[in-house]
């Protein structure tokens, strides 16, 4: 593979855009990627500094939802509850029963992922 400005052995890749780069013509960003110019080092980072917001609007995301379904477990649970000792319907009472443990497993799943650190 040949460099792209010089016609020489390429050395690396631009992490950004994909050029092929010579010896001279690497630059190395923040992060330790090498790049072929600022405008691709200014461009990785703002795609850098999106990931991140992505990622903690997810982690943000898991804990409302866990939240959520911790909240609907327990009123799932107050409903079984309720339905044994006032309308003793055996369906009802396993259907609400099992509605609050589906419903407090699902909020331990998203407390854990809500806990992850971000790699």
């Amino acid at each position: 593979m040949q460099c792209v400005a010089h016609q020489s052995e390429a050395v690396a890749v631009c992490a950004y855009c994909g050029r092929a780069l010579c010896a001279d013509c690497t630059k190395t960003t923040a992060s330790s990627r090498l790049v072929c110019s600022d405008r691709c080092a200014a461009a990785l980072t703002r795609a850098d500094t999106a990931l991140e917001m992505i990622l903690q609007h997810g982690r943000q995301s898991a804990r409302a939802s866990a939240f959520y379904s911790y909240l609907c477990g327990g009123l799932s649970a107050a409903g079984t509850v309720g339905a044994w000792f006032y309308l003793p319907v055996p369906f009802l009472i396993w259907f609400t029963a099992g509605c609050s443990l589906v419903f407090i497993a699902a909020a331990i799943w998203y407390g854990r992922i809500g806990k992850k650190p971000i790699a």
